[in-house]
């Protein structure tokens, strides 16, 4: 976003309060498009997609109370 692409409709803006709007306007253009990124690349990296393999599943079978008696 160029400083050209904001307009403001209220009078008397100060040159602090554009630069507060156009840092959030940035921060919040930069977050959706962060987000659109990892939604198309499905939201893991190459490295947390290689390591799934590593781990074993959980098993929630285990019962303490029957499987490890006191």
């Amino acid at each position: 976003m160029s400083r050209d692409d904001l307009v403001f409709r209220t009078r008397g803006v100060t040159p602090e309060e554009r630069a507060a709007v156009e840092v959030v306007l940035n921060a919040v253009i930069d977050e959706e498009s962060a987000e659109e990124h990892a939604v198309s690349r499905g939201r893991q990296s190459p490295w947390q997609r290689s390591q799934r393999a590593v781990r074993e599943d959980i098993s929630p079978s285990i019962d303490f109370g029957v499987d490890f008696p006191h």
